[in-house]
């Protein structure tokens, strides 16, 4: 059965609010969904093409097929209140909670379709140590894969590198936190990408995006093959 709507849909919602204001004041950035004069589209760093992308995917693709069923996800707990991540995972008490309210309490984002594989870090087998090599300036490094399936969205947002605290135990200054994106599968009709003003389409498999703090975005899957991406979260080494 169709739930529909839980609250009512608005035009106005005050995005900028949600996120935390020493994002807003340690990495400045233009919040104008109309500004066409941006420089967005600099995030995009180069092609790595001395991997065998198309292994990565077809690893990637049989994990998820063996697994089934995603672990990851995004829905509100109307119960508990509680922003959830996953069958377990709450964002409650992390500063990502504020945008995730906008969408999975004030709005009808659910787990039905905001689903996503994610292996990381030993999780990625044989696959570990060439990723962890790519990027020797970053400190505490983790490596996440993600396959989107078809009809599913990550919900846009400013990263706040949350999940990499959790799991180092460390802070960092946030200025110095780095996530890099690298899309392993080829861009194929109805995958999205926005990062900031930006949208991306027509990728290659190795396009190489340095997602500094600070900035907007996300990502959906209209299509009928999996969106593959593969995330580095850590600390630069200055």
């Amino acid at each position: 059965m169709i739930e529909g709507i839980k609250r009512p849909l608005s035009s106005n919602v005050d995005i900028k609010s949600a996120v935390p204001d020493y994002i807003l004041e340690g990495t400045p950035w233009h919040w104008d969904s109309q500004k066409r004069d941006h420089t967005d589209e600099e995030a995009f760093v180069k092609n790595i093409d001395h991997i065998d992308w198309k292994a990565l995917s077809s690893w990637a693709i049989s994990k998820a097929n063996e697994v089934k069923i995603p672990q990851k996800y995004f829905w509100w707990d109307e119960k508990e209140e509680k922003v959830m991540h996953g069958p377990t995972d709450t964002m409650n008490g992390f500063p990502y909670y504020d945008q995730a309210v906008q969408h999975v309490r004030d709005n009808p984002v659910n787990q039905h379709n905001t689903q996503y594989f994610k292996f990381a870090n030993e999780d990625l087998d044989e696959w570990q140590a060439p990723m962890l090599e790519l990027f020797p300036e970053l400190k505490h490094v983790g490596v996440s894969l993600f396959v989107q399936p078809p009809g599913h969205c990550i919900p846009s947002h400013v990263d706040t590198y949350s999940s990499f605290k959790r799991r180092t135990g460390i802070s960092g200054e946030y200025t110095n936190l780095r996530r890099y994106m690298i899309f392993v599968s080829d861009w194929d009709w109805g995958h999205f990408f926005h990062w900031g003003n930006h949208c991306l389409n027509q990728w290659k498999a190795g396009d190489f995006w340095d997602l500094k703090g600070g900035v907007y975005h996300g990502s959906a899957n209209a299509g009928v093959t999996p969106k593959i991406t593969i995330h580095w979260s850590g600390e630069l080494d200055v």
